[in-house]
């Protein structure tokens, strides 16, 4: 073996180039042979002789490992058998499916039907998370665990739960496998043990978790633990595992490298870019070393892509293909060659995908006690009974939603018949630090800071106490305990301070301004049948102080006790929180304000009820546009207005949870308009025009009334319109708008940068 010659196959190689190599290869292949064949010769003393062992090293290097599955098609209409295969992170994922039995032309379905955005990022479907996580979807740029009393930093960016039941799904057909030689063809993966700082090879054990583990990136996936090691991407240590198979004794390899050269440092310039980088230097030596052990080396041309394109399969895909076909005559006569040898036939098992098993048990491992029952209690509790996997991966998804467990996977355990469902998972921190960043044109800059306390009381009631302060031109203070009696029912206490600056106008020219600060208590009892659906009934303790900015004297403020009771009906099934494509919001408000005493004169005012309605949908037309309604009503019946914070304000693009009176309307500055009753219509086109790039044209009209007789009135009609450019970004939505009415001469712009809280 030390004559072996290694032939490097490169996309980017002039023709000549590529002739001399081949004859290269040839020549050393029928040497090769020729001496096996010989040394098979004299050392049996029967007539049976064992061909050479081929064995197929993929390396690591995310997305791009894709091309892997393109090689795979050349190999096998070279007719060429595959003895052992090794593989390293994205090479362990296509390594351990082709190991199993599936074929290229099976893999690449299965690529192109995921949905890799969410897999990368851990994005449960919105529909699997719980209707008063909705309600309160704020989106921290960054959370922190109390450990020890102090603040510390998350292992990683993301758990990699979406990865989990993507891995459970595709290596079902071999759960019963624990000894990875026992697959239709050999198995090892490659993983960097973070204690030791050693390369870990895995051939038995749970495939997924094993594969899982050769793919931890670091920071960005959490690291996993397998036999008692914690274990992160095996390209820190061995990317490409050729030295692996020298030691289980395979004569001739073919190694297929994804992993790029290192970047120029004008090129570092993007968080995936670094990470390449760091992955690619991290054992350079032993790569190059390992480039240089191979007998066919295969490196598809993939310069222009990095590990996170994941959107560029097919792409990717077809670039795999095409360098392995310049080796295609060459492979064919080393198949040719081996059956001169010992004839072979290539048997791939029939792998077929199931949609239910039968479960006879259920076990949860990892939590305490509590935390045992509540995920039984969510998963379902009468065994044994046959299960979809859809179901399976629903309830995982939901109790991962929660927000209170981690590192969750499941797993098949070989019963007497069908299953033991086995879930795995970790309890988070129950004391977390977290921040958030938002900019808006209205609101001007704000920065959320929450701590959080999780089950206070006992497990199963879910409870928690949170505070959230806004630092910002229009703070707000709010502690809320939530307590769940049930999975369908709740109850808790809301207190908040919030200060709000509202001007009203009459086009251009201030007409009212008002700085409110309204310091609010909330009881409340809620219900949630499923998902998507809430009611609420509660009572409100309100103490306002109403400022008029105007007028400048302490005459002119008001200081109002308020109570109200209220009830509401909410629904919400849109599949995004940002630029939704599809789904419905619902919101029913109703609000019985009872008779108070002002402080200026001790007088009593009358009751009041207040009705408000609204729904929002998105109608998706195709991948790429979406359809957008909206209708909102409102009004104040009985005799009385109510007082003015409790009217409806119209205008501005706010989202913002301060009050849940305040409308927002393209065309209109932030609370322009002011009034009891309200009726208006709304119809956007959202077009998605570049993965995470969407443009967005409005319209929107209706009446608004300080009077009931006059709420049709023509001078009561507004009417807008504008256009919004947005991208989706992992720091929130970024929003540029432009925008005109008819109660506002002219045009004028509206920026957004980051979630609303």
């Amino acid at each position: 073996m030390d004559n072996r010659k290694k032939i490097a196959v490169d996309g980017r190689r002039s023709a000549k180039t590529r002739c001399s190599s081949h004859h290269a290869l040839s020549s050393c292949i029928i040497i090769l042979l020729s001496l096996l064949f010989c040394q098979n010769i004299a050392a049996q003393t029967n007539d049976s002789i064992t061909r050479p062992r081929v064995g197929l090293v993929l390396s690591g290097g995310g997305a791009k490992g894709f091309a892997h599955i393109g090689v795979l098609k050349v190999i096998e209409e070279a007719g060429l058998p595959i003895d052992y295969i090794a593989g390293t992170s994205m090479g362990s994922i296509v390594g351990g499916l082709y190991a199993i039995g599936y074929s290229p032309e099976m893999m690449t379905h299965l690529v192109r039907k995921q949905n890799w955005n969410a897999i990368m990022s851990d994005a449960i479907p919105r529909k699997y998370i719980s209707i008063d996580e909705k309600i309160l979807d704020r989106h921290y740029l960054a959370t922190f665990p109390f450990r020890n009393r102090k603040i510390e930093m998350e292992s990683s960016i993301y758990d990699g739960a979406m990865v989990n039941l993507l891995l459970a799904r595709l290596t079902s057909p071999a759960y019963k496998i624990t000894n990875y030689s026992e697959l239709s063809i050999p198995f090892l993966c490659v993983a960097s043990d973070i204690e030791t700082a050693e390369a870990y090879e895995m051939t038995r054990g749970n495939l997924q978790r094993s594969i899982r583990a050769s793919m931890s990136i670091p920071f960005y996936f959490a690291p996993v633990e397998v036999d008692n090691r914690l274990l992160i991407d095996g390209g820190m240590r061995n990317n490409f595992p050729v030295s692996n198979l020298r030691d289980k004794g395979i004569d001739i390899i073919i190694g297929v490298d994804v992993q790029r050269n290192l970047r120029k440092k004008d090129d570092l310039n993007s968080l995936a870019k670094i990470m390449d980088q760091i992955i690619a230097m991290a054992d350079i030596d032993a790569n190059m070393k390992a480039q240089e052990d191979v007998d066919i080396h295969i490196k598809p041309n993939l310069s222009k892509y990095g590990m996170m394109d994941f959107n560029y399969y097919d792409t990717i895909i077809a670039l795999g293909e095409q360098a392995a076909l310049e080796y295609l005559p060459e492979l064919k006569k080393l198949a040719d060659s081996l059956k001169t040898i010992q004839d072979y036939t290539i048997n791939r098992p029939e792998i077929k995908l199931v949609d239910s098993i039968f479960v006879a048990a259920l076990k949860v491992k990892g939590v305490k006690t509590e935390s045992v029952n509540f995920i039984k209690k969510s998963i379902g509790t009468h065994y044994p009974t046959k299960m979809a996997f859809n179901d399976i991966e629903t309830s995982i998804m939901r109790i991962y939603a929660t927000g209170y467990f981690k590192d969750i996977w499941y797993e098949m355990e070989p019963a007497a018949k069908g299953i033991n469902l086995v879930i795995h998972c970790k309890e988070k921190e129950e004391e977390t630090f977290s921040l958030a960043a938002h900019y808006d044109t209205d609101y001007g800059i704000g920065i959320l800071v929450n701590a959080t306390l999780k089950n206070i009381i006992r497990i199963p009631t879910r409870s928690t106490i949170s505070a959230d302060i806004n630092i910002a031109e229009d703070p707000y203070f709010k502690l809320r305990f939530h307590s769940n009696i049930s999975q369908k029912f709740r109850y808790g206490i809301d207190l908040s301070v919030i200060s709000l600056f509202m001007n009203q106008y009459q086009n251009r020219t201030i007409i009212n301004s008002y700085s409110v600060q309204d310091n609010k208590i909330d009881l409340f009892m809620e219900i949630m049948p499923n998902f998507k659906r809430q009611f609420r009934i509660g009572v409100v303790a309100n103490y306002v102080h109403l400022r008029d900015n105007l007028v400048h004297n302490v005459e002119s403020d008001n200081y109002d006790y308020i109570s109200h009771a209220y009830f509401n009906y909410y629904i919400d099934n849109e599949n995004s929180p940002t630029f939704a494509s599809r789904g419905w919001k619902f919101n029913l408000n109703g609000k019985y304000i009872m008779p108070v005493i002002k402080l200026e004169d001790g007088s009593r005012m009358s009751h009041s009820f207040i009705l408000k309605a609204d729904i929002n949908g998105s109608i998706a037309i195709g991948k790429k546009h979406s359809l957008k309604l909206g209708a909102t009503a409102g009004t104040s019946l009985l005799a009385q207005e109510p007082p003015l914070s409790y009217q409806f304000f119209l205008g501005g693009q706010s989202h913002m949870n301060y009050f849940d009176n305040i409308i927002s309307f393209d065309g209109l500055r932030f609370t322009q308009l002011y009034g009891d009753h309200i009726t208006l219509a709304k119809i956007s086109w959202q077009y998605n025009f570049y993965r995470n790039l969407y443009a967005i044209a409005n319209i929107n009209g209706g009446y608004i009334s300080t009077d009931y007789d006059q709420w049709f009135n023509d001078n009561n009609f507004v009417i807008g319109c504008g256009i919004t450019f947005g991208m989706n970004t992992m720091a929130g939505p970024i929003e540029v708008s432009l925008m005109g009415s008819n109660k506002y001469s002219g045009l004028f712009g509206f920026l957004n940068v980051g979630y609303w809280f």
